[in-house]
């Protein structure tokens, strides 16, 4: 399909020959128009995953309260059925190969990710429809919050910045490859300070490469390269980037409030 050899080559930093001869500026105005649409597909992705887990998350719920009474309670009942476990397993090993298939879509450049990518957060949604169970609304309604704020400051930063990000992608990658070795030693040898010094570096190594890539989208964005596909990939990343730092943000959270559900 048209565009989509460009769009790859592009976002994997190169430039095609049309790139070359018949480079393209945008307004800023059409960049920012660019750069919001990703953010618009990002929350489609974010809102797929929203509904699917809280559905999923009440129909369970309520199933196994109208099966066990009213004074069920999951966190002490010990059960959540084999067809539920069977199909959170199945839900993370799916991530996994549709991830991959993200991945090639894009590499081959002949095929959009919409299908994949909303795959991708139904299956998120089955995985996060535990969070629901176990977890309080309330306390998961301000991780969200803290997160969306995290990410306007990022993203008002990486528009309104006139600085190269692009040393945050390498601070990020050296921060996990020197975090991995000690936490794998700390598998074996178990200490909680360096427990926790791994969890803060990891999510730090998060943050810089959220950053980073916000950075990069948005660079994209002004260069006028922003179609629809690659638009919907970027989404995809920034997604991710979204719930990763949702997950951490969630966890501090109940270790500091505890959950009361």
């Amino acid at each position: 399909m048209p565009g989509f050899e460009e769009d790859r080559d592009y976002f994997n930093g190169g430039h095609t020959k049309a790139t070359k001869l018949k480079p393209v500026k945008e307004t800023t105005s059409q960049g920012t128009l660019s750069f919001a649409k990703v953010f618009g597909y990002m929350f489609m992705f974010l809102a797929i995953t929203a509904a699917v887990a809280f559905g999923l998350g009440y129909v369970i719920y309520t199933s196994f309260v109208n099966t066990y009474g009213a004074s069920y309670n999951f966190r002490t009942g010990g059960q959540i059925g084999p067809l539920y476990l069977g199909l959170i397993i199945g839900s993370a090993v799916g991530m996994i190969i549709t991830s991959i298939i993200i991945n090639v879509v894009v590499i081959k450049g002949k095929h959009s990710v919409l299908v994949p990518a909303i795959i991708y957060a139904v299956l998120v949604g089955v995985l996060f429809s535990t969070l629901t169970i176990f977890v309080d609304w309330k306390l998961m309604g301000i991780a969200f919050a803290i997160t969306c704020g995290v990410f306007l400051i990022m993203a008002l930063i990486a528009s309104l910045s006139k600085a190269n990000f692009s040393p945050l992608g390498f601070i990020a990658l050296g921060l996990l490859l020197g975090v991995i070795p000690l936490a794998l030693i700390n598998l074996f040898f178990f200490n909680e300070t360096i427990y926790w010094v791994v969890s803060f570096v990891i999510f730090a190594a998060i943050m810089f490469i959220t950053m980073y890539d916000i950075w990069r989208i948005r660079k994209i964005a002004d260069q006028g390269q922003m179609t629809r596909n690659l638009s919907l990939y970027c989404a995809f990343i920034m997604y991710t980037d979204f719930i990763n730092i949702f997950i951490r943000i969630l966890y501090y959270l109940m270790i500091i409030f505890g959950n009361k559900k």
